[in-house]
């Protein structure tokens, strides 16, 4: 799958180095690889040409939608070159002289790392701090022998930590990625749109009533509150169609007419990858 993109690339992921978005990006990708702090950022700079592709999260099956990802993408006109289904494996990381859980004072980790392993972390007595990503929670625990973090493997390589245990996710997890380009693209698996509707009954219906009668089938749907007004929502909808194919163009042409909003990231990909050491 290296050869997925040439060696050129400038590619930004969600840093620092050893989350989850780099391990997909080392997976995936041949270029220079920068990690980058904020969603928002990675976005805005692929937007404005800094960055061939980007690396974000876009979807977690325990956790839900990331609402950073989905607000960066209202704001800034990028396209979607392929979405990535990733398997991941939680790992407690630990100082390597470490050598029982009962040294273990407090756990460091993302929210969302936290809430997926949520019913691991209550057998233990420890306070749970969050970070901003599962990269820091690491860097919180390094020279740290009363501290663990919930993390991946690659993480805990690159900074000559051990896993003490691995797989404590509360269930099979699994994230989706999403590699943005700065064009939208028309060939792909899968098609990307944002739309709004006016807030009056049936409007949501009647916008995806043409994806229905199309026969085209909808892989995701969420609603979000926009800044438009009180109680006034965005809609994220992945369908399995792409724009190169008539009957697609016709369903989103026939969602503008009904819709106040209408944003299309285009058609994409769809890839599925097993975490980073895994077997």
């Amino acid at each position: 799958m290296k050869e997925y993109l040439n060696s050129n690339n400038k590619v930004a992921y969600l840093g620092p180095e050893g989350t989850f978005s780099h391990e997909v990006a080392l997976m995936l990708l041949n270029g220079t690889m920068t990690p980058v702090k904020g969603i928002n950022d990675i976005v805005k700079g692929v937007y404005n040409g800094q960055f061939n592709y980007g690396i974000v999260p876009f979807e977690n099956n325990l956790a839900g939608i990331v609402g950073d990802t989905i607000e960066a993408l209202i704001k800034w006109d990028v396209g979607v070159k392929a979405s990535v289904e990733y398997k991941v494996s939680l790992c407690l990381v630990v100082n390597s002289d470490v050598d029982s859980l009962s040294e273990i004072k407090e756990i460091y980790s993302h929210p969302h790392a936290i809430e997926e392993s949520k019913e691991f972390l209550s057998r233990l007595n420890v306070s749970i701090r969050q970070t901003s990503s599962t990269a820091e929670a690491l860097n919180m625990v390094i020279g740290h022998r009363d501290r663990a973090a919930v993390a991946s493997r690659l993480g805990a390589r690159l900074r000559g930590l051990k896993t003490i245990t691995c797989g404590i996710e509360d269930k099979p997890n699994f994230t989706k990625f999403l590699i943005l380009q700065r064009n939208v693209g028309n060939l792909g698996d899968r098609s990307l749109i944002i739309f709004s509707v006016p807030n009056k009954p049936g409007s949501l219906y009647s916008a995806l009533q043409p994806f229905a009668e199309a026969g085209l089938n909808l892989t995701m749907i969420y609603s979000r509150p926009n800044k438009m007004g009180p109680w006034e929502y965005d809609f994220i909808l992945e369908v399995e169609c792409s724009l190169s194919e008539a009957k697609c163009i016709e369903a989103i042409n026939r969602l503008r007419e009904r819709a106040a909003y209408v944003k299309v990231l285009g058609s994409y990909s769809y890839l599925t990858l097993q975490g980073y050491g895994e077997v």
